[in-house]
């Protein structure tokens, strides 16, 4: 990509506040792609939440409404390693533009066959399955791009501003769905999910035309096995992949046993739990704001120790909180370390990837954070069963300090990101 006509590197805002937490949105390009993905994203926790809520209306097994949030997520697993193939194999911004109008077309016809009565549970899986297959493809691609946008000094800021853009949605879009199921419908939910993708369409037109990094004759296999062993054969790459990994399990504990800390320990009911878990996503936003800071004081190695080692003494605090004003505290400084950490990893591992391989190594980036928090969330609920949910906060809130001052030596990353 020409990174002069993106404005990556002549634009006229990087001399002006460019460690800046908001730095990037000076960018045009950038703050356009950001705030269509920030309103697409709002969209997809508003579906999520619809989803659930038409399968309750169409049955009243458990299993088939637990089956909507399986068919959401299986993708991101089975797929992932091939979207990140696809972002490499294909050109980016039509692979994006693609992947955008086939959600919205999956969006439109859920909205027209529950606002029809026609929504059936085969649909709505399969609507909500298919929505999540390209989304999950077009992610790699959206994440390859963002260091061609924004230049490696705003990388870390840039990825922040991404990670802070989910954790506004995450926190607008189920409410903003739940308004409107009440006033009109789940449908009328999925039209609108289906109108905010049409930001994102406008967006990526004034993306410059690259052609793709892999030649089309090549074997998907072949390139997400090259893309694989990239990866496994350099040392700090290999050690950034396993390092997600490893933080991701170990600090799975905090979300898979909230509900359990809500419910037990502090007594709240489901709108204390909203509040609870909302307080993670406001830390991670704030966190946007102590990066550049951060930055300056240390480097990343320091950085991810420190990260570590405050959100397990934020976790101890947690264990021992009684009250949901003692607890909020300790939640808000959770989701801000973990924002912290991963910000400062994720960057690092980017940044050390040639452009012909972003998109395949973001996807083995996506898949590591997938796997550390998938198994950790399965351990730290036996360790919660066979022990008490305190016990396991305070096992886990050991484990990360440990691995956060081991990972210093045992793993260590090679470049900077401050």
């Amino acid at each position: 990509m020409r990174s002069r006509k993106v404005g990556a590197v002549s634009d006229k805002a990087l001399s002006e506040t460019v460690d800046g937490p908001w730095s990037p949105l000076r960018i045009a390009i950038y703050r356009s792609i950001w705030i269509a993905a920030l309103v697409s994203n709002v969209g997809t926790f508003m579906h999520i939440v619809a989803a659930g809520w038409a399968m309750t209306s169409l049955t009243d097994s458990p299993t088939l409404v637990g089956l909507v949030q399986t068919s959401w997520a299986v993708p991101g697993f089975v797929l992932a390693l091939h979207a990140g193939a696809f972002a490499d194999m294909v050109e980016r911004r039509r692979l994006i533009a693609i992947t955008q109008i086939a959600a919205l077309v999956i969006a439109v016809v859920l909205g027209v066959l529950e606002l029809t009565g026609n929504l059936s549970v085969f649909a709505l899986l399969m609507g909500t399955f298919l929505e999540s297959v390209a989304l999950t493809i077009a992610a790699p691609a959206f994440m390859a791009l963002t260091p061609q946008l924004v230049g490696q000094r705003q990388l870390p800021q840039a990825l922040g501003l991404d990670s802070a853009s989910r954790n506004i949605a995450q926190s607008v879009g189920p409410a903003l769905a739940g308004l409107i199921i009440a006033f009109a419908s789940a449908g009328a939910v999925f039209i609108l999910n289906a109108i905010t993708f049409v930001g994102i369409l406008i967006a990526v037109r004034k993306l410059p035309l690259v052609t793709s990094y892999v030649d089309n004759n090549a074997k998907i296999n072949q390139v997400i096995k090259d893309g694989i062993l990239f990866v496994v054969r350099r040392p700090q790459l290999r050690n950034i992949a396993m390092r997600m990994a490893l933080v991701l399990g170990a600090t799975a504990s905090l979300m898979s046993v909230l509900p359990i800390v809500a419910k037990e320990s502090l007594g709240v009911d489901a709108s204390g739990f909203g509040v609870l878990a909302g307080a993670v996503g406001v830390g991670s936003v704030v966190a946007v704001w102590l990066l550049p800071v951060l930055r300056k004081m240390l480097d990343a190695e320091w950085l991810a120790v420190l990260a570590c080692l405050v959100w397990a003494a934020a976790t101890v605090g947690l264990a021992q909180s009684s009250t949901l004003f003692t607890a909020l505290p300790a939640l808000l400084i959770c989701g801000a370390m973990l924002m912290v950490l991963m910000n400062v990893l994720f960057a690092t591992f980017i940044a050390q990837l040639p452009d012909h391989l972003r998109g395949r190594g973001s996807s083995i980036g996506m898949l590591m954070v997938w796997l550390g928090m998938s198994v950790g969330a399965f351990a730290w609920g036996l360790t919660a069963s066979s022990t008490s949910v305190r016990v396991a906060l305070i096992i886990s809130a050991v484990v990360t300090a440990g691995i956060g001052v081991l990972n210093r030596v045992a793993l260590p990353m090679s470049a900077e990101t401050n």
